[in-house]
């Protein structure tokens, strides 16, 4: 391959402005705002971003091939009681008759327990995940009324038909909902996520309940590698995937080579043209690897082309002026007849 011998300023202005221009577009980028979907949320302090959607459990009425029809469980140990709830989505069992709560709000369920064949609500579906320092946590809340303490701080033991009687005595419509005679609170959940990478926990996360400290707040610890921090997904608007992380970082390494090697072999090595490349004999020997091998396989086929046969030399390839194997002969000598006729007319002059 045949070096030019131009300058390599042009070059390395239009590298200066590709990184330049790519710089400007991130810079932008920052500038707007991110909006990221549901139970999703980038840490403004560590500049991490947390997705636990791939803990949310589906219906299998809703998706038969990622479908199921039981959710997480976790064990209530010396509460009295196990619980049952899903993460940034409603249970996806069934619920009925549940207490203090309407029956257009079943299906918002996301956590409840039974406790004497009854049905509590531990709060409604939420999406809006929160970071407190270090945590990363999820609420539901609206779940059932809590129940009243005795002197001690245990639950009053209260039937069912007596809570929905004093409710609707109170002026509520069955559910609890809108009681003026006496405000009450409604159980409520806190999940704290935990990232926990062990390979028992890369399909299912474990759920420990941790306690509650007045029958009313009940708090969970969640262990799954979702709640590990990462990059954002690069199919978010303003985000960057770990595909995007490894492009930016080979771009960076790629014009640091660029500008460092062109800076050495023009004022070092005082190369010019295309000689300032570094290492510019190994990728010159590349090319030419490549442009001998595309010659050898392609070029039988492309020569009998009329458009490129005579980039290959063929005389078959293209179009031949007439009298063009004439002018061809020109200056190689006279046929062999030729020759034996000047020879005797040579004799002939001799002889006179």
């Amino acid at each position: 391959m045949r070096p030019l011998q131009n300058s390599g300023l042009p070059l390395l202005s239009l590298i200066l402005s590709l990184s330049s221009t790519s710089l400007a577009a991130s810079s932008d980028d920052t500038k707007t705002p991110a909006t990221f979907a549901g139970c999703t949320i980038h840490s403004s302090l560590s500049g991490s971003f947390y997705d636990v959607r791939p803990l949310t459990l589906k219906s299998s009425l809703l998706s038969k091939s990622a479908g199921t029809n039981e959710s997480y469980h976790s064990r209530g140990y010396d509460y009295g009681a196990n619980f049952t709830l899903n993460i940034c989505g409603p249970v996806v069992e069934e619920l009925d008759n549940v207490v203090g709560i309407s029956q257009s709000h079943y299906a918002n369920v996301s956590a409840f327990y039974t406790d004497r064949d009854d049905i509590y609500s531990l709060g409604e579906v939420n999406q809006n995940l929160t970071i407190r320092g270090r945590k990363l946590l999820l609420n539901y809340t609206n779940g059932s009324p809590c129940p009243e303490l005795d002197e001690y701080g245990d639950p009053v033991i209260e039937s069912r038909s007596l809570l929905n009687v004093r409710e609707i005595v109170g002026g509520g419509n069955g559910s609890g909902r809108g009681s003026k005679s006496k405000p009450f609170r409604r159980k409520s959940t806190l999940l704290s996520f935990i990232c926990d990478t062990s390979p028992a926990l890369s399909t299912t996360p474990r759920i420990n309940f941790v306690g509650t400290m007045d029958h009313c707040t009940y708090t969970f610890e969640i262990r799954s590698r979702y709640a590990c921090a990462g990059a954002t997904p690069s199919h978010e608007k303003g985000s960057l995937g770990p595909a995007g992380v490894f492009g930016m970082i080979l771009a960076i390494g790629v014009l640091a080579y660029l500008v460092g090697g062109i800076v050495y072999q023009r004022n070092v090595m005082h190369q010019r043209g295309w000689r300032q490349l570094p290492n510019y004999g190994l990728w010159a020997g590349i090319w030419d690897f490549f442009s001998d091998m595309f010659q050898i396989i392609l070029g039988p086929c492309l020569s009998r082309l009329p458009s490129t046969g005579r980039l290959f030399n063929s005389k078959r390839g293209g179009y031949v002026r007439v009298g063009a194997d004439d002018r061809r002969n020109v200056g190689r000598g006279r046929t062999s007849d030729d020759e034996n006729r000047l020879i005797d007319d040579l004799n002939e002059e001799w002889d006179d």
